[in-house]
């Protein structure tokens, strides 16, 4: 049987925080100081991210630097939910979150000032290897983590460059890229047995993996290229992969949520329907955590 992860998406912390990502947004514009009738429509938020960002760059001056700072800012100011007790409690060690806040870590009693990257490479803008260490589970934040505003994973050069990290890890190797260590292609460690576990990339290769609270919009360009390439690993036999990766969505969204679904199912990733009353999320959210408690 194979062991279990998570994947945790920001719509865990809607369900009780009246704070959203247009707030964010929005917020953001405001502190850039460009305007906030600025067109969204259609415009993946990497790229909505490039425009804010570039636009205040040439009328301000404005650093990057700042601008992650300040969204790290905003991430302070989330609290942990019932949600986040739920899902420790599950007794998964290895939660994969997207999320920028320490929620988690402040549901498990970790200090702040131990809320320190303990991953074996220590990045300073992606995030393949970064994880937090409370007493009974490892915190992959994926995304970067607000105590790094450096690594908060925003526009699409940091998309495409994280992108890059991924598939030399996965795909190509690793040969002179870090000075630790170099990384084979993990379809060769697979098969000589010598995973070692160092990235959140390992997990979807080898665990039972369950997706909670995450639109996943074609925009994570990264996460759909690792279900792709997993898919072809698969379809073409290139090494052993028998793990399961569940994704759960709200049935009132399945119609116009079907050309998602459908790449799904074409990249071997099991959907699972629950039902969502009105937008009652705490509720829609306790049922997941139980089902997958149950081995669904």
């Amino acid at each position: 049987m194979n062991k279990k992860a998570l994947l945790i998406g920001n719509d865990i912390n809607n369900a009780t925080e009246s704070y959203s990502w247009n707030d964010l947004i929005l917020g953001l514009m405001e502190y850039a100081k460009i305007d906030k009738k600025i067109n969204q429509i259609n415009k993946p938020f990497p790229m909505l991210y490039e425009e804010i960002y570039l636009s205040s760059r040439r009328a301000h001056s404005t650093s990057e630097s700042r601008l992650k700072k300040y969204i790290a800012s905003m991430t302070r100011k989330l609290s942990p939910n019932k949600l986040h007790s739920l899902i420790l409690d599950l007794g998964i060690e290895n939660i994969m979150t997207t999320n920028y806040d320490l929620s988690f870590e402040k549901t498990a009693n970790l200090d702040f000032l131990k809320c320190i990257n303990k991953g074996f490479i220590k990045e300073s803008s992606y995030n393949l290897f970064r994880f937090h260490k409370t007493l009974n589970h490892k915190i992959w934040h994926i995304h970067g983590s607000q105590t790094v505003p450096s690594t908060i994973t925003l526009g699409y050069e940091q998309y495409s460059g994280y992108l890059q990290q991924m598939r030399n890890y996965v795909a190509s190797g690793t040969k002179g890229i870090y000075k630790k260590k170099d990384f084979l292609p993990i379809g060769k460690r697979i098969k000589d047995g010598n995973l070692s576990y160092e990235s959140w990339i390992d997990f979807f290769f080898t665990h039972d993996i369950y997706i909670i609270g995450l639109n996943l919009d074609f925009v994570e360009m990264h996460l759909w290229w690792l279900f792709t390439y997993r898919a072809r690993v698969i379809a073409e036999k290139r090494f052993p992969v028998n793990n399961r990766i569940v994704y759960f969505y709200p049935k009132k969204y399945e119609k116009v949520s079907i050309h998602k679904l459908e790449m799904f199912n074409v990249n071997g990733v099991e959907t699972i329907a629950e039902r969502l009353q009105g937008n009652f999320k705490m509720g829609y959210y306790e049922r997941i955590i139980e089902k997958i408690k149950n081995g669904i």
